[in-house]
């Protein structure tokens, strides 16, 4: 172990324990990103985590009645699915819709538990689906083309499924949905109804 000799003088350069200007300033500068970094994370965690008061998450999402959808959308009673805007949700009266596809001009105000709850996000790349498509009475994605029935069932483009939904129920005569667990679509081929060929009719998507 060697000492240096006092006879050098004073050593140039800053005092032990001291920081140089350089070298506050790019700590400064680090804590400054870091700060940014966590805010940018920290408002990203936010924007994606479930609105578990009335979104996506919520086990007893309240859409209201019958009477309250049709209030908000009257042609629902007549086939026009019900957008549900802080969930992504398409609410199919079933009978309706079908009465719609059909064109017998049928009006069902209250179809009980015979609805359906499709999640507008598209199985595909997560574009969101628009409202049923005038001409083909089909949901039709715009992003890449894939379409399907007013059930959900898909008939056409790269999507690898139908199109997704959450399991209903009905409390004190209003619709509450489960949007915690999400079912999965139906798997390409199920016909349950709507079998016209796509190449026959008119549509909104390419």
């Amino acid at each position: 172990m060697t000492s240096q000799p006092s006879g050098w003088g004073e050593q140039p350069g800053p005092p032990v324990r001291e920081i140089s200007r350089r070298g506050f300033l790019r700590r400064a500068v680090g804590v400054g990103v870091g700060l940014l970094t966590l805010q940018f994370l920290g408002g990203t965690i936010l924007f994606l985590w479930p609105n578990l008061k009335g979104g996506l998450g919520d086990p007893n999402l309240a859409i209201g009645s019958a009477a309250d959808i049709a209030s908000q959308q009257p042609e629902w009673v007549r086939g026009l699915p019900f957008i549900y805007n802080k969930a992504r949700l398409f609410i199919i009266n079933v009978p309706a819709g079908k009465s719609r596809v059909e064109g017998t001009g049928e009006e069902f105000a209250d179809p009980g538990m015979d609805i359906v709850a499709l999640y507008r996000k598209c199985p595909h790349l997560g574009c969101n689906i628009p409202q049923l498509c005038d001409r083909s009475l089909w949901f039709e994605c715009l992003c890449h083309g894939s379409k399907y029935t007013i059930l959900g069932e898909k008939r056409a483009g790269p999507a690898p499924r139908g199109m997704d939904r959450f399991a209903h129920r009905i409390e004190n005569g209003a619709y509450v949905v489960d949007t915690s667990v999400k079912i999965t679509g139906p798997p390409i081929g199920t016909e349950t109804y709507d079998t016209r060929d796509t190449e026959a009719i008119e549509h909104c998507a390419a």
